[in-house]
């Protein structure tokens, strides 16, 4: 974004923003908050903005478990039983789960019915897909959905620079064996609006797509930071095997 595009929508002049900028000027804390909104950073992200201009952090990251999540709490698990008898994750930011409803938990047990060494990997929506002792050896097209979660894991690292927690999991993720030999070339040219994971292992098959959920207007990072991954069937064959799981 040039100085001139950033000044125009925080509404102020672009050679005062340049001053800031060269360190001429030290920003207002109101200033901080305003161009960190004209930015359109995360509440994290924003907090990191305020101290680096010596100011405290503005926006509460509070606990799951907390008397102020409650109502956020209550939201997630009416949203997560409504979405049986198909799956439905709560994650984190970095894509750890932090709850599953049951549906998730079926479609877990067909496609990792054996829990890899390592507990972190069937606790985290990227490891699994990506580690070789997770869901991966489930996962018919792979490449394909391996290809677009490493897209969409850089993309993120770049817009949070700061974020230590995504980029040690991305450079992990990309040392698992056979991962460093994947490029975008690989992805087909898409035959459905939705790029859809087809699993299979032994009798077991599906084929799924999701959705995310977030929360609307949040002002606490932990808040802000939760999705719901909701995952449904693409065809009648998994809508009826899903149907049928216990």
């Amino acid at each position: 974004m040039s100085q001139e595009t950033l000044a125009l929508d925080a509404e102020i002049s672009t050679r005062h923003l340049s001053c800031l900028e060269t360190g001429k000027a030290k920003p207002s804390r109101d200033m901080v908050l305003l161009l960190s909104s004209a930015l359109e950073l995360d509440l994290r992200e924003r907090n990191v903005m305020l101290g680096s201009a010596g100011f405290a952090p503005m926006y509460t990251s509070s606990g799951l478990d907390s008397l102020s999540m409650a109502p956020i709490r209550k939201a997630v698990g009416l949203l997560m039983a409504q979405q049986e008898p198909y799956g439905a994750l709560l994650v984190d930011r970095v894509w750890n789960v932090l709850q599953m409803n049951g549906g998730a938990l079926r479609m877990m047990r067909r496609f990792m019915p054996v829990a890899p060494e390592d507990p972190k990997i069937a606790s985290n929506v990227l490891r699994a897909t990506m580690h070789p002792t997770g869901l991966r050896p489930a996962i018919v097209n792979w490449v394909e959905v391996a290809v677009l979660l490493l897209e969409r894991m850089d993309h993120e690292c770049a817009m949070y620079p700061h974020d230590e927690e995504r980029l040690a999991l991305r450079d992990e993720v990309r040392g698992y064996p056979g991962v460093a030999a994947l490029e975008l070339p690989q992805v087909p040219a898409p035959a459905a609006p939705v790029s859809l994971v087809h699993m299979k292992l032994g009798e077991h098959e599906a084929r799924l797509f999701t959705m995310v959920t977030t929360i609307g207007t949040p002002l606490d990072v932990t808040a802000q930071e939760l999705a719901i991954e909701s995952y449904f069937p693409a065809d009648e064959a998994t809508d009826e095997w899903l149907k049928q799981l216990d």
